[in-house]
């Protein structure tokens, strides 16, 4: 007799994930199910005990708490694990409050990245699949609800470059439902006058097709005609998509600028990428204002640029914390309005998921992702960015390309790019650029690569820097530089399956079980 299966549902209350656990419970599967509501407020058989496992997944421990639950039960295997928690919200980037923002990015992405590292053993005594409940969002612009968006993108590019790196041993699956009636409109801020949600189809019916979808071939899939073709417009249209939307939502122009210096802000600039970047803007006659956390390496910059002629201040702040994201935005508060901020800063962990370490992957996130979401709408609140001013985002090729090996670096870079695409729609009197890097010299790429024998092909971060510079003078919204990663990016478009096999011989076959710190 075949062993009765069992899944994991995350968020599994209220909506699609409620839905979804009645749907696979009159399967006859197993359920276990999730959720942040003490047992005792909940009366379906579903929540009974031994089945219903209360964690908040806002808390840093949420994973332990999931798994410790796991082994009370007697669970050793688990055939499907469903991230289906999520929290929204809707409204102007710069009203949303940090610990909103916070909340999102660790309910929507972390806690599913922590969850599928901690239950990555019982998934794979059964051979089982991971499944993300993503949104047609992930590949639309979201102006009014930018980190939500972001949050999906990034999601979807964990999945990816997971399910390069797990092969056939674990199914990696992401699935987008299209407009479903759930509560989660109501508690995005949403009324009803500004989307008819109470409209939308029921939860079931988005159960269903999910649940077909889970029992099939683990690919992505959006759901429903509508949502498909949706979806494929923001994904395919890109530019032109992005621009009818814009065009609905200019305002006034910006005042004009009649003051000098220009004032440049870069994070990360006491090296790599960022140091070309402040050596480039303080050649053309910016004031730079460097942050970082390297006070010496600042010092050298700033002694650099200063002999060079240019003038560079730098503020000394961990940006993967609330006090240094505040250190920075008072600083920046009390100075002249920025012309251009560019969000730089970065760290990678470049190891085999099972092998790599949580407090690692969660410092990627934190100043990957979370310090440009956070700062960003600070400053915008603050006034500290002039309205027609320049805000830049370094992302990566991997958002073509994949990274495993990283899936949790391509995660924010992902993340990143999705929320630079909302704020060209939302504040389409500022200019936002996108920059998508590939190899470049630096001690940073030295320091995550597997293979630096190549090292003399990767582009030098001066001509990065200087297409960079050329980018924003021209106002332009993206940036692939060089011509191989602007092949390799028509190729993630047009042939994703060869370049994922690509990227696997490129970087995870050459790992192994190292860590790369």
């Amino acid at each position: 007799m075949d062993e009765t299966k069992t899944i994991l549902i995350t968020g599994a209350t209220d909506g699609i994930g409620l839905a979804l656990a009645r749907e696979y419970a009159a399967a006859g599967w197993r359920v276990l199910t999730h959720g942040r509501r003490p047992a005792a407020a909940l009366d379906d058989p579903l929540f009974a005990d031994g089945a219903y496992c209360q964690a908040d997944l806002e808390a840093p421990d949420c994973a332990g708490r999931v798994r410790d639950f796991l082994a009370a039960q007697g669970v050793a295997r688990l055939d499907v694990l469903v991230h289906n928690a999520g929290l929204g919200y809707c409204g102007r980037t710069a009203d949303q409050a940090p610990a909103s923002i916070d909340a999102l990015l660790q309910v929507n992405l972390a806690a599913p990245i922590a969850l599928t590292h901690a239950l990555l053993p019982h998934l794979q005594r059964a051979h089982g699949r991971i499944v993300c409940i993503s949104s047609v969002v992930a590949g639309l612009p979201g102006p009014d609800y930018s980190v939500y968006t972001a949050s999906k993108a990034a999601l979807e590019g964990f999945a990816r470059s997971l399910r390069v790196e797990l092969g056939e041993e674990i199914g990696v699956q992401v699935l987008r439902p299209g407009a479903t009636r759930t509560g989660m409109h109501a508690k995005m801020g949403l009324t009803r006058e500004q989307m008819a949600w109470d409209k939308f189809p029921a939860a079931e019916q988005a159960a269903r097709r999910i649940a077909q979808q889970i029992n099939g071939r683990p690919s992505n899939k959006t759901i429903g005609a509508g949502a498909q073709l949706l979806y494929a417009a923001g994904h395919y249209g890109g530019g032109l998509f992005d621009h009818a939307l814009r065009l609905g939502r200019r305002g006034a122009p910006p005042a004009e600028r009649a003051r000098t210096p220009l004032v440049c802000a870069i994070t990360g600039a006491a090296d790599g990428i960022g140091r070309a970047l402040a050596r480039r803007f303080a050649g053309a006659g910016y004031r730079v204002v460097g942050i970082d956390v390297d006070a010496a390496r600042a010092r050298a910059v700033q002694a650099e640029i200063g002999a060079l002629g240019g003038q560079a201040d730098f503020i000394i702040a961990d940006l993967t914390t609330p006090a240094g994201i505040a250190t920075v935005v008072a600083a920046l508060e009390a100075g002249p309005p920025l012309d251009v901020l560019i969000h730089n800063a970065g760290i990678s962990h470049v190891a085999r998921f099972a092998h790599s370490d949580p407090a690692r992957q969660q410092a990627v996130l934190d100043l990957n992702l979370r310090a440009p979401l956070q700062l960003t709408p600070a400053l915008l609140r603050a006034g500290a960015l002039r309205p027609g001013g320049s805000l830049g985002f370094i992302a990566s090729l991997s958002t073509f390309a994949s990274y495993p090996g990283a899936a949790v670096y391509a995660a924010s870079k992902d993340g990143l790019a999705a929320y630079a695409r909302s704020l060209r729609v939302e504040y389409p009197r500022r200019h936002v650029l996108t920059v998508y890097p590939g190899p470049t010299r630096t001690a940073h790429a030295r320091r995550y690569s597997p293979d630096n024998r190549r090292e003399g092909r990767r582009m030098a971060p001066e001509k990065l820097a200087e297409g960079i510079y050329t980018a924003v003078q021209q106002r332009r919204g993206a940036l692939i530089p060089g011509p191989a990663n602007r092949l390799m990016a028509v190729a993630g478009y047009l042939f994703p399956g060869l370049l994922e096999w690509s990227m696997r011989k490129a970087m995870l076959d050459k790992l192994e079980d190292r860590v790369l710190e």
